[in-house]
């Protein structure tokens, strides 16, 4: 029997490998920047929830560490998009 955690650590694994073969694909600017951001945000979901162990507190330390996770995100993708013009 899988546990939970066994099932959303492959969930990683396989979200890691889609995003690194994206990168390393003919794919190229945003064709590629959302799906591989998108996919960190999910990652870093279950992380936050599973890994971190903050399933089961008070919303403001979720929302905290989700809310650090998406400016983090949002200013790659801003750098990443000023690079490409």
């Amino acid at each position: 029997m899988i546990t939970a955690s066994t099932r959303q650590w492959l969930m990683l694994l396989a979200l890691t490998v889609l995003s690194f073969s994206m990168t390393e694909t003919a794919w190229s600017g945003n064709a590629v920047l959302i799906p591989v951001l998108l996919a960190t945000l999910v990652k870093g979901r279950v992380v936050i929830d599973r890994f971190m162990a903050l399933r089961h507190v008070a919303a403001f330390w979720r929302w905290l560490v989700l809310g650090w996770l998406i400016v983090v995100l949002g200013a790659i993708a801003y750098a990443f998009h000023i690079s490409l013009h």
